[in-house]
């Protein structure tokens, strides 16, 4: 089941400090597995090799604060696919504009999920149980939900409930709510799924999903969600404008230079409980800069500036 938590910063719900610590926790429960059931005569060593430290034991047990902190766990390349993951999964860190191969961490990250131990030699779990799933298993799930998203595929209520930061059960009550239906997986067992463009779609009008930043080839891709986002009756304004400028490829000062708009104008957009004057033309420019719809969003914009002042003066 999904855990929920405050996304940190607006997207993570996990500091990259705990997620480091689980992926050392992952390397030990396989040196564990290694220690115990590797040659005998000479587990220990290879076991130690892997881990680059030698330790006093493999397994887990009480609080293993000290022995985890030995192990150089920047120099496994378990390490770095996490942190790819962690970064795509949620939009933060370097790795989303370093032109990561995404379908090769794709492969890398399935392979952890489906074939990394999820228990040490004696039987206690690893951050990857299926069973106790843990912050790393939900980092590498979130990771390929929204690979899965942005490749095309369908979503299960799982991924949806992932991406946008959700229980399943309310998922569930907001897809039907809203009419749409889930189909039968294409294979025998597969959870019932969504539809790749109602997935999109739903998940566009949640306030906590952040969308996939696009570079390069991709931005067309870019305009079309940013598009789709001031065009959904279902998010606000300002939602619709955060999530746009969170796609941003470029910095925000280069599109507010573009734009001829100042921060401050931007922030009072994003604000439901600051009034500001309606500037027609500085909409539009702004509309112009992030590739929106400008007769859609003028009119949002401006819908939701006099709403406002309704509801400051009635307050």
């Amino acid at each position: 089941m999904t855990k929920l938590r405050k996304p940190i910063d607006g997207r993570a719900p996990f500091t990259r400090e705990e997620i480091v610590t689980e992926v050392r926790r992952a390397a030990l429960g396989m040196a564990s597995l290694i220690a115990g059931f590797g040659h005998m005569q000479g587990q220990l060593e290879v076991a130690a090799h892997y881990l680059g430290v030698e330790l006093e034991d493999y397994d887990f047990g009480g609080d293993d604060t000290e022995k985890l902190s030995l192990i150089p766990i920047e120099d496994h390349f378990l390490y770095h696919v996490v942190m790819d993951a962690y970064d795509h999964a949620y939009q933060v860190g370097v790795a989303i504009a370093d032109g990561v191969r995404w379908d090769e961490r794709a492969h890398e990250v399935s392979g952890i999920l489906t074939g990394f131990p999820q228990t040490d030699y004696n039987g206690e779990p690893t951050p990857l149980d299926q069973l106790n799933p843990q912050k790393l298993r939900q980092v590498l799930d979130t990771f390929m939900a929204r690979y899965g998203l942005d490749t095309g595929w369908d979503l299960t209520v799982s991924d949806l409930a992932l991406l946008a930061n959700m229980g399943e059960s309310a998922v569930r009550t907001s897809l039907s709510g809203e009419g749409i239906k889930t189909i039968a997986g294409s294979k025998k067992g597969e959870k019932n799924q969504v539809n790749n463009d109602e997935a999109l779609a739903w998940l566009l009008g949640r306030r906590n999903f952040v969308p996939t930043k696009r570079f390069g080839e991709q931005a067309n891709d870019a305009a079309e969600i940013v598009s789709s986002l001031f065009n959904a009756d279902s998010v606000p304004f300002e939602v619709a404008l955060n999530k746009a400028l969170g796609m941003l490829s470029r910095g925000q000062a280069e599109l507010l230079q573009q734009a001829r708009v100042t921060d401050q104008f931007v922030e009072l957009l994003l604000s439901p409980d600051q009034s500001l004057e309606v500037d027609v033309e500085a909409l539009e420019r702004l509309a112009v800069a992030l590739k929106a719809p400008v007769p859609v969003f003028v009119g949002k914009a401006v819908m939701a500036i006099l709403g406002r002042r309704d509801r400051l003066a009635a307050g």
